[in-house]
């Protein structure tokens, strides 16, 4: 499976590998700065839904100050038909609040999207909100922050949403803000989402104006970084593959691929097979052996980090025919 993007082609950790897991669509899917996307759902009216995830200092570098700002958008899951607009049902989401493990609520600073951006993002006229919060990385060796998003579904809708968090004034998706994306940030002032080169990273609070506010927004964001990853990638080794066309007669292949570094994987033959798994490395780098039994191998494959996503999906069938006696 692929991710959906509308981005330019230049984009971190985004660039096209074999198998992308994972058809999620959200207001940040694609972009740069976007470092990790999360399901949910409200299912009754007036619910409050909940996602947490955790700040760890071995994947998120803090400015000089020891904090780092992060974004949080969400958007209905369900996508729009031809025309552009919503089913009468979908769920009108909005970040009500965020709050620490300790159920302490922390200030953020809230942004209703501009209307283009929802249509540019094929989202029709659903509203669609970002926060971005001030929080502190832990140092070195210390436990994780924890912290969860409550969400609430508005005029009593209902429905499954993703959430996508960014990293506010990371302009060339890189995983760093530098100062580099604060001179774009500076030479793209003025461009609202009308704008033909309009850049949705440099609008770092998403309200569809580039100015100030988004330059004073990345300047306290410098310096901050994450390791975290909005894909894996799933690259059947070539040596196991000798036709290229994924038939082998070898009857445990080599898997290799990008996740979140620390990152759990987990092969599940759907065939009937073994379920297989192995942890990403300290780059995000993994490798994997996967047994086969006779015949199609369509394998589920799932992440977890140590930020809280999860991400799951198949990859396309391995056909083992064992060699002749």
């Amino acid at each position: 499976m692929k991710t959906s993007h509308t981005s330019r082609p230049v984009r971190r950790r985004l660039n096209p590998v074999p198998e992308l897991l994972e058809e999620r669509v959200v207001m940040s899917a694609g972009q740069g700065s976007t470092f990790a996307i999360m399901p949910g759902a409200v299912t009754t009216a007036g619910q409050v839904s909940t996602l947490d995830f955790s700040i760890n200092p071995t994947l998120f570098t803090g400015t000089r100050h020891g904090k780092i700002e992060i974004g949080i958008d969400v958007a209905s899951a369900t996508p729009t038909n031809s025309t552009g607009s919503m089913p009468a049902s979908i769920v009108k989401p909005e970040i009500m609040s965020l709050a620490s493990a300790n159920g302490h609520l922390i200030r953020v600073q809230h942004t209703q999207y501009d209307h283009k951006i929802a249509k540019t993002n094929h989202l029709g006229k659903a509203p669609t909100s970002a926060v971005i919060v001030d929080l502190k990385v832990p140092k070195a060796g210390m436990p994780a922050a924890n912290y969860s998003v409550q969400i609430k579904g508005l005029q009593g809708t209902v429905g499954q949403y993703l959430v996508g968090f960014y990293l506010p004034g990371d302009v060339a998706g890189t995983g760093t803000v530098t100062k580099s994306d604060m001179q774009t940030i500076k030479s793209d002032r003025g461009m609202t989402a009308s704008s033909p080169n309009y850049s949705f990273d440099a609008d770092v609070n998403r309200n569809g104006v580039i100015n100030g506010a988004d330059l004073s927004i990345a300047k306290q964001n410098l310096g901050a970084s994450t390791k975290v990853s909005p894909v894996i990638s799933v690259n059947l080794d070539p040596a196991s593959d000798p036709g290229l066309n994924r038939q082998t007669s070898l009857s445990v292949v080599h898997f290799a691929g990008q996740a979140t570094p620390g990152a759990a994987i987990t092969f599940v033959d759907q065939s009937g097979g073994a379920s297989v798994s192995t942890t990403a490395g300290a780059n995000g780098d993994y490798s994997i052996m996967v047994p086969l039994v006779s015949g199609s191998n369509t394998f589920q494959v799932t992440t977890h980090d140590g930020f809280g996503q999860s991400i799951s999906g198949a990859i396309s069938p391995v056909v083992y025919s064992p060699p002749a006696s």
